[in-house]
């Protein structure tokens, strides 16, 4: 039986990405491996696919609006280069990973077989079980709050939950003969994942539970009107927090949480508390975007130097400029290191894709296609919604997944890719 340079491709792109989530929520390591595995082998298959580069080319034009966007988030590192005659080399790499991860990827996948990349969705089950491992069976820590080498506490749920989220929309697809165990193990692993995360009591992720659900419950077409969607949205945002007050040990959190703020906004403006931390970071980080609106600091190094000059003014306590070199947001250190250039590219990131992936979730009619886009969709809002209050491209692992399950999901979200497919079986 002879094997084509498509199924060769399908199956290696397929183990690429069902690698890189297991190997970004564990302490194997070799994320970054992988990624770059990912990449190159995409680029390579660019010119070995039927039809080589040209075909590639052509299956990407579509694209070039989304291609425009991510290389937009180049421009600001590039000008600070420029104007500054000064290398910027973890800046550079970020925003070319968010570039090359996706369109690298895109333009690979969508010459392979679209089931087969399904396949990749197992993933989430490895990582999801993985990751709950480490919140349920602790080394030398407490119960609950996981603390990676590569993630803080707080990174480490949003991952979490944003893997269970993927792995619930993933059980309209069947992947196998066995569509019932399929489906049990499925639901098993998203419930044993999201009862992990509520262990990490990470308050960060209860904000985007809410706008998961919406996605879930239009992706099933449980609502399509607006208006009802909007009271739909309403009762979301309630049962969630019902359902987080109803938590003793979240409860105590979001109490602690609002002490905090009313605490750090009147009487002690520097205190060393959780949430008044993030209150001193978040503005000492706009006066350094007022002081440098276009372009900010430049380099993410600047930050924690920039942050010393601000214990002065009042803005920050000395121990916590002493402690962080970032402002536990990912919008915020954007508007301060890149300025509102940045900030632009920032935004471009999150809702260039999400754009495309909303129009062919409430578009589209294939439910292959759809359930690709509510994946697709709830990663950028995701990451939207995570990155207001936790600086989640912190490491190069993070935005690498994001990259290429960008470019994953892009590809089985498109309507003539799904179309190929559907012809193949008849």
């Amino acid at each position: 039986m002879r094997i084509s340079i498509q199924q060769i491709n399908s199956v290696l792109g397929s183990a690429l990405l069902t690698a890189i989530p297991v190997l970004l929520l564990t302490e194997i390591g070799h994320a970054s491996n992988a990624w770059y595995a990912l990449v190159l082998s995409s680029l390579v298959m660019w010119f070995t696919r039927e039809g080589g580069v040209k075909a590639t080319l052509t299956g990407l034009r579509p694209y070039r609006a989304l291609a425009s966007a991510l290389a937009y988030c180049l421009l600001p590192t590039l000008l600070f280069m420029s104007l500054h005659r000064t290398g910027a080399g973890a800046e550079l790499e970020r925003a070319t990973r968010l570039l090359c991860g996706s369109l690298f990827v895109l333009g690979a996948v969508l010459s392979m077989k679209p089931q087969w990349l399904r396949q990749a969705s197992w993933g989430f089950v490895f990582a999801g079980l993985a990751s709950s491992a480490y919140v349920f069976w602790p080394a030398e820590r407490e119960l609950g709050r996981p603390l990676t080498p590569e993630f803080n506490s707080v990174s480490y749920g949003n991952l979490m939950l944003l893997i269970a989220v993927l792995l619930m929309y993933s059980t309209r697809w069947t992947l196998t003969p066995w569509s019932r165990t399929e489906k049990t193990i499925k639901w098993v692993t998203v419930g044993i994942t999201f009862v992990a995360f509520v262990f990490t009591e990470t308050r960060t992720g209860w904000l985007a539970l809410p706008v998961f659900g919406v996605i879930w419950i239009y992706l099933n077409g449980w609502v399509k009107r607006l208006a009802t969607m909007l009271y739909v949205t309403i009762g979301l945002i309630a049962v969630c927090t019902i359902l987080i007050l109803c938590i003793p040990k979240m409860h105590q959190r979001i109490t602690e949480g609002v002490n905090e703020v009313s605490e750090c906004l009147t009487t002690n403006s520097t205190a060393f508390t959780s949430t008044c931390i993030r209150v001193q970071l978040w503005r000492s980080s706009m006066d350094m975007f007022v002081e440098n609106p276009i372009l900010g600091l430049g380099l993410r190094k600047n930050f924690q130097p920039e942050l010393q000059l601000r214990v002065s003014k009042g803005l920050v306590s000395q121990r916590v400029a002493n402690g962080w070199a970032e402002p536990h947001s990912d919008m915020m250190m954007v508007l301060a290191t890149q300025g509102v250039l940045g900030g632009l590219g920032l935004l471009l990131v999150y809702f260039a894709p999400a754009f495309l992936f909303a129009r062919r979730l409430s578009l589209g009619r294939d439910n292959n296609a759809r359930v690709a886009a509510a994946m697709g969709l709830a990663i950028c809002l995701g990451f939207a919604v995570f990155g207001l209050t936790e600086l989640m491209f912190r490491g190069m692992r993070t935005v690498g997944f994001y990259a290429v399950m960008i470019g994953w999901l892009m590809a089985l979200s498109d309507p003539e890719f799904n179309a190929e497919d559907l012809r193949a079986k008849v």
